[in-house]
């Protein structure tokens, strides 16, 4: 998560973090410039699998995907973004568009948030759906709205809906 991981521990530690689990020891620097270079120089001849999931700014890319070149040939390097532009500017070169779950999958991933089991309770059937239908599939607004209407009334369901529909969950 590199959002919440860079905004708490900063992109050095994001950094470290890489190379001791691509088992790289030259881990000890203490700036965002020598991360870098430690990277391009470890990895090049590496063929590796690169997940960063969250990314939200520029800077947090080319510190740690910066150039095609940093990896060996053959890695691949997969970004999550809600920002496609971050995309662009960085000059990724193939996107895809993550779908959401189909609505049966969705209502089961939310039912094991909300209810701890894969089916609604008969008076919060058409609530459920509802959430479903506003979440459009996206598994982790499923599982934020399930957690926090778990061991709701269905009147507090009620007004949580309402309340998101007019200032959508901050997450």
């Amino acid at each position: 998560n590199i959002r919440e991981v860079s905004k708490t521990n900063g992109l050095v530690h994001i950094q470290k973090e890489l190379l001791f689990h691509l088992n790289v020891r030259s881990s000890d620097f203490y700036n965002l410039h020598d991360g870098k270079n430690i990277i391009a120089n470890s990895l090049s001849n590496k063929k590796i699998l690169l997940v960063l999931d969250d990314v939200s700014e520029l800077s947090q890319l080319e510190n740690l995907a910066g150039k095609q070149e940093w990896f060996g040939s053959g890695s691949r390097v997969i970004i999550t973004t809600r920002d496609k532009h971050l995309l662009k500017t960085h000059g990724v070169h193939l996107t895809c568009k993550a779908k959401g779950l189909a609505q049966n999958e969705a209502l089961k991933l939310f039912c094991l948030k909300a209810f701890k089991q894969d089916q609604p309770k008969e008076e919060y059937l058409n609530l459920c759906k509802e959430v479903v239908e506003y979440a459009r599939g996206l598994p982790l607004a499923l599982e934020v709205l399930g957690s926090h209407l778990y061991g709701r009334t269905v009147e507090v369901w009620h007004s949580a809906l309402e309340q998101i529909r007019s200032f959508p969950h901050s997450k």
